[in-house]
């Protein structure tokens, strides 16, 4: 295939596909996620299949299950955020318990850790967000969405899951890395908006906020949080059934962390404006399937909403920044409009206060 891969990583695919066989197939790229992974989707007579691409190399390694705070932090992001990095195997685990659990997955048909490949089931390209531009009903597939989210949340979380003969550790989504998220806020959202400022008394009191907001989320009862479920990473699939409807993408970062997160994430999505009478809809049918008590998890939510916003705004600020990608300007709005829903919760008046201080032209109106 025509290919901007280096040689020999492409000879270590096709040797892959040929171990798995596969080797006949034809390959065509699919791009590149927001990681540092590659898809391509394999051709064989009239099956597909897709290729992970996740070369060990490319990332530093993911956070150690045994690493203290401070290895953590001399480790980089990935350790401190745990992040699974590169490690096929993470993704394999956990897709397993998904499926253990009844929800789509995808099947994985070979893989391989030391070098980065996963060959898995092709689930087809009927995103989520895609499929409600081209007319599907938002209602009935967040719903559908929230439903699978909250059987994943009822369930004990596992605390290892197995890919073979690998074994995965489910990490804390602790402290240190909740602080680390909305750090990226203060560190990288000035440089692209000069009237935001954080300096001196500023950046300590909001050091401080954060901390104290995240201690709060941390020692929440934790569920298995995929931490990333939103629009884009769910895929419609209306010839299953049930809660099999909903086809489940990039999980491999699973942690074990509080259920308000995985709920904040999909519904005040970056990328894609949910209807508000679609958001109250699934926020309640996720309280009625869970039992959590209302008010209770609507502070949390907000909190969670909150972190996870500041965490996206700085990410967004730092592609448009440091890695010349301006499209993701168009998203800022919207996540602002998130981090503003969020700071109206009397829980959050403290961080309320700093930003406004920090960020008058964006928050002077709350």
């Amino acid at each position: 295939m025509s290919t901007s891969l280096p040689p020999e990583r492409d000879r270590a695919i096709a040797a892959f596909l040929k171990e798995a066989g596969w080797g006949d197939g034809v390959r065509a790229s699919l791009g590149e996620d927001a990681s540092t992974r590659r898809y391509e989707r394999v051709t064989r007579g009239d099956e597909t299949a897709i290729l992970m691409d996740a070369p060990p190399a490319a990332e530093s390694q993911p956070c150690d299950e045994h690493a203290s705070i401070q290895d953590r932090i001399r480790a980089g992001w990935n350790g401190r955020t745990r992040l699974a990095a590169c490690r096929v195997d993470a993704f394999v685990g956990i897709g397993n318990h998904l499926q253990s659990l009844g929800l789509s997955a995808p099947n994985v048909m070979a893989f391989d850790v030391e070098q980065g490949f996963c060959l898995l089931e092709d689930l087809g390209d009927s995103i989520y967000a895609r499929e409600i531009e081209r007319g599907a009903d938002e209602e009935t597939l967040y719903l559908t969405a929230v439903e699978a989210l909250a059987h994943v949340h009822n369930a004990p979380t596992p605390v290892r899951v197995t890919a073979g003969d690998y074994s995965w550790p489910i990490l804390t989504y602790d402290e240190l890395a909740l602080t680390t998220g909305a750090d990226l806020f203060p560190k990288w959202y000035p440089g692209y908006d000069s009237s935001v400022q954080f300096s001196g008394s500023t950046a300590r009191d909001f050091e401080d906020v954060v901390e104290g907001l995240s201690r709060h989320l941390a020692a929440l009862s934790g569920t298995l949080m995929l931490r990333d479920y939103h629009a884009e990473n769910l895929l419609w699939l209306p010839e299953r059934d049930g809660l099999q409807r909903v086809g489940i993408l990039d999980y491999q970062d699973a942690v074990s962390g509080p259920a308000a997160w995985d709920l904040a994430m999909f519904l005040q999505d970056a990328r894609r404006d949910v209807t508000p009478d679609v958001h109250d809809k699934a926020f309640n049918r996720y309280l009625d399937l869970t039992g959590i008590e209302e008010e209770t998890f609507r502070r949390d939510y907000a909190i969670a909403g909150a972190i996870n916003a500041l965490r996206i705004i700085g990410v967004f600020a730092r592609l448009i920044g440091r890695d010349k990608k301006p499209r993701y300007a168009a998203f800022l709005p919207r996540e602002w409009g998130h981090l503003k829903t969020n700071l109206a919760n009397p829980a959050l008046g403290e961080l309320r206060s700093v930003l406004t201080h920090a960020a008058p032209s964006q928050l002077s109106e709350i």
